[in-house]
């Protein structure tokens, strides 16, 4: 277990958030994934109970095809079939024009929450993804739009999955940590859904059921603002991998887009050892379960936060938010626990906040945080 802390100040002030244009219901996904020539008696039963029991209602999409008749595609090729499937460079272009144009939404959303009208003191810019790449990249382009000094430092968190935005936020910290004044923005751009394949393994229905595009952006500095207004203030963060889990859950670059492999048994070994992992984080950093106030979960998938609940003994209510969340958007990747963060900001609620994501290998991540209204 690693683990990063500090007694200097590092103080998240607050979240902005971008999805694309199109937006379909969980019955509709459905009902096109069902309508796809050649699928099988058995996907489709498969298909139904997973998109039932989702406890997703909606999600977004930069693909404008759902919903068009397959002569009108622009990206999927125009057959029933959707064959032959666009190729990872196809996908990754249109990653690269949308991450671009998300990005730069979600900065504006957080300025305009901030009432930032201005980057001159922005000292370092963090950019995350798994569903996409290039260089020069989105944070290049952002820096570029935003008219960042030019000595503003950059820096890609690339490929490591749903937990990476808590990597982020330790990375941050550990800025803030080195260099008093640093100011800090993060923005997360994750868009799942460039990677859509339809296949018969139950790993990728499963994907095609609970994934989602959306972007957030951040702003982590040094100094506590001066207004009355709710912030996180961080504390520290870690970062254990669970035992032999490797092949359970994995993220990797095929021919026709990103491939992913999601065991069945990832809700299980979540259950197994997140209750012995928070004991040892508790034990390190002198806390008590009874400590945490707040509850900030990525929503990997409903019967991921179910065997959350049952692991640490919550009630439902406690990861409210995190259902909340997932209902609304689905799983967008590291974009989500930003979502459930943005949310907790906005409620009434103050007190010791712990984050936890989940990600490829399996891997662990934590963050303990108090949100506060005067810092």
């Amino acid at each position: 277990m690693q683990e990063s802390n500090n007694k200097q100040g590092a103080y998240l002030l607050g979240i902005g958030t971008a999805v694309p244009d199109y937006s379909y219901s969980q019955d509709f996904a459905l009902e096109f994934n069902l309508g796809i020539e050649g699928t099988t008696e058995r996907q489709k039963k498969f298909m139904r109970r997973i998109y039932a029991g989702s406890a997703i209602e909606k999600r977004h999409s930069v693909i404008a095809d759902y919903g068009r008749d397959p002569a009108d595609y622009s990206f999927f090729p125009p057959t029933q079939s959707l064959k032959p499937e666009p190729t990872t460079q196809e996908r990754n272009d249109l990653f690269i024009r949308e991450a671009n144009r998300l990005s730069a939404l979600a900065v504006e959303d957080l300025f305009a929450r901030l009432g930032k009208k201005d980057t001159h003191d922005i000292t370092h810019l963090i950019t995350i993804s798994c569903t996409g790449f290039s260089a020069p990249g989105f944070d290049f382009h952002l820096a570029r739009e935003l008219e960042l000094p030019a000595a503003t430092r950059r820096y890609h968190i690339g490929f490591m999955g749903c937990y990476a935005a808590l990597t982020g936020m330790s990375l941050a910290h550990s800025i803030c940590k080195a260099e008093p004044g640093a100011r800090v923005l993060m923005v997360n751009v994750e868009l799942c859904s460039v990677h859509f394949q339809q296949r018969d393994d139950l790993d990728t229905m499963v994907a095609n059921a609970i994934f989602a595009d959306g972007a957030s952006a951040a702003l982590i500095v040094t100094d506590p603002p001066e207004a009355d207004t709710a912030v996180l203030a961080f504390d520290s963060f870690n970062s254990q991998i669970l035992p032999d889990s490797e092949e359970d859950m994995a993220w990797r670059v095929g021919n026709t887009g990103f491939t992913m492999k999601l065991s069945a048994y990832v809700p299980r070994i979540i259950n197994e050892n997140l209750d012995d992992i928070l004991k040892g984080i508790l034990k390190k950093s002198g806390r008590r379960h009874g400590d945490i106030d707040i509850w900030a979960v990525h929503p990997g998938g409903k019967a991921i936060l179910e065997k959350i609940e049952e692991a640490l003994q919550l009630d439902p209510e406690e990861l409210s938010v995190s259902y909340e969340v997932l209902r609304d958007y689905g799983n967008m990747s590291s974009v989500t626990i930003m979502f459930v963060l943005q949310r907790i900001l906005a409620d009434s609620r103050e007190g010791n906040v712990l984050a936890i994501a989940f990600g490829p290998g399996l891997t662990v991540e934590t963050g303990f945080m108090r949100k506060i209204s005067r810092p």
